[in-house]
């Protein structure tokens, strides 16, 4: 399309919502420009896997010390700066740096107050405006278009119709690839816990697990969270969506622009302010009829609230959640050390973990008041950190660690990462801090946030079960994290911008629209009326696409 000419859309924002916006308006005809903060990243980049570099020094992220966030504690006066670990400053964003862990959300995220009955007095948890099957052809297209592996109809009860038939050619459905290789862990664990009548699966990974789409299958290099993929295996908005709007020459996609501001008139979008991060040029404006702002959930509500957005409710910014998170490390001394077996049936021991268990997902368990539980991923924990991270990620130190780094070495070990559903409350928000400044003159984002009660429990009811499985099966804990109290911005972000059918207690429609600026769309999580219980990214992918899709 021509610079000069007015587009039908400014996508703000390049990973997993806008990229999929640009090639699903392109698909439909539509000229787009996609405005994108960061550089444009090529593959060498992310070459050598320097540890100290990517994942310690944060090299691709925006840097504490000069692009922060304020996060003020539970106490209301404590407050620091601290790191935005979820942006990946480049084009296609955190796509570039994710693991592609791509499970959907059930009807039990859709729908949770028929699993959740009784909320906390002082909660706000809502039921979604659609149902699993609203989504359903969605997660499909999302899938295939984005490359998803993984073994469909696996989950356990009651969710084996997670995936059922094809909406579009009524068979059986089947991801576009087989899973990736399992870890040599696979068949240890699956017994344990069939043991205990619990069932993992095999995880369904943006990761090729074979040539797919022009791009190879995963060598299983040990370097996924956290790095750019050199290999070009992982999914990411770039070399997925992205490369496909582009291919279409109906997108024009812009580098190293900061939208500083959302441009209307009265209750219609007119388009953006931005500057180039590059020359410290003056503003500049483009116009459009439409923007769709996908930046996560965080930075949008703060792009809302430094263009006045109208707000008659004080909504925007409101019931940000992050996912109740949780650890826990055991070794077996009864196994050896996990490897490829002699057939290299399984992958190399690597920072990617081929298992999800998913069966607390929904509790039914008379001796506890919770009911709306999470999911695990399970890894090495060998490979899932750098080895580096011991030195304060146990606090270990002479003797001690160098006995945890041979057990490591020696044994087979197993690491449990929890991702729950996180009660939704006004008082978790984003601010902005006029008292602190990012390099471009605008005020940062003012994060207040602290966990319920109720998270605290789940996330500890959980890590007790999997680690009493894990025991009896002979394993010994070494490590365990439960969540606490306070958050200073991990776990997956959402709900700043809260979708409802009703103006009066949410900030978008259900087409993800503004109540009170038509024209202005948000497509990254912040649309997320509650936190739901899974890795985020395949349902902010799916409902990029139904927005686009019913777009007008």
């Amino acid at each position: 399309m021509s610079r000069t000419s007015k587009p039908d859309a400014i996508i703000v924002g390049s990973g997993a919502g806008g990229g999929t916006a640009a090639s699903a308006l392109t698909k439909r005809g539509w000229n787009v420009v996609v405005l994108e903060k960061g550089p444009n990243r090529p593959a060498d980049e992310f070459v050598p896997y320097d540890e100290l570099h990517f994942q310690d020094h944060k090299a691709l992220r925006p840097a504490k010390q000069s692009d922060p966030m304020v996060y003020v504690h539970p106490d209301g006066k404590k407050e620091e700066t601290v790191e935005r670990w979820w942006i990946g400053n480049m084009v296609g964003g955190s796509t570039m740096l994710w693991e592609a862990n791509l499970p959907r959300y059930t009807d039990e995220d859709f729908q949770v107050l028929e699993i959740l009955k009784e909320p906390p007095p002082d909660t706000s948890m809502v039921n979604w405006p659609w149902r699993y099957l609203d989504f359903k052809r969605y997660f499909e297209q999302a899938e295939r278009e984005w490359g998803v592996s993984g073994l469909a109809n696996q989950w356990p009860p009651p969710y084996q119709e997670l995936t059922g038939f094809d909406e579009l050619t009524g068979r059986p459905y089947e991801y576009p690839m087989p899973p990736i290789r399992p870890h040599a862990s696979t068949p240890f664990l699956t017994d344990a816990f069939a043991k205990a009548g619990m069932h993992p699966y095999l995880s369904p990974r943006g990761i090729n697990s074979r040539t797919y789409n022009g791009r190879p299958g995963c060598p299983f290099c040990g370097y996924c969270q956290g790095y750019g993929c050199a290999v070009n295996d992982r999914a990411s908005s770039t070399n997925t969506v992205l490369a496909r709007a582009l291919e279409s020459g109906r997108c024009d996609l812009r580098p190293n622009q900061y939208v500083t501001r959302i441009l209307f008139d009265k209750n219609r979008v007119r388009g953006v302010e931005y500057i180039d991060t590059q020359d410290s040029a003056q503003p500049k404006i483009l116009e459009s009829s439409r923007v769709i702002v996908s930046i996560q959930a965080i930075e949008s509500a703060r792009l809302f609230l430094l263009s006045g957005i109208p707000d008659p409710n004080k909504m925007v910014g409101k019931y940000l959640t992050y996912h109740t998170k949780g650890s826990a490390e055991l070794i077996f001394k009864n196994t050896q050390v996990w490897d490829e077996g002699p057939d290299r049936k399984y992958q190399p021991r690597t920072s990617l973990g081929s298992l999800q268990l998913r069966d607390l997902y929904a509790i039914n368990d008379a001796s506890t008041y919770l009911t709306k539980g999470g999911k695990f991923s399970i890894y090495d924990p060998f490979t899932i950190y750098p080895v580096i991270r011991l030195l304060w990620g146990t606090k270990l130190w002479g003797k001690a660690l160098q006995d945890r780094m041979l057990e490591l070495r020696e044994y087979g070990g197993v690491s449990f990462s929890f991702t729950g559903e996180t009660m939704s409350m006004d008082t978790n928000r984003v601010e902005l801090d006029s008292s602190r400044l990012d390099p471009w003159g605008l005020p940062v984002a003012r994060v207040y946030y602290r966990h319920h009660q109720y998270d605290l429990d789940l996330s500890r009811y959980a890590l007790d079960k999997v680690i009493d499985v894990m025991t009896n099966a002979g394993g010994e804990l070494r490590a365990i994290s439960p969540q606490t109290i306070e958050n200073t911005g991990y776990g997956h972000n959402h709900g700043t911008l809260r979708c409802g059918n009703d103006p009066g207690t949410s900030v978008l429609g259900p087409d993800c629209q503004s109540w009170t600026v038509k024209g202005l769309y948000v497509v990254d999580a912040a649309w997320m009326p509650t936190a739901g219980a899974s890795n985020p990214g395949l349902t902010t992918i799916a409902n990029a696409y139904r927005v686009c899709d019913q777009m007008n």
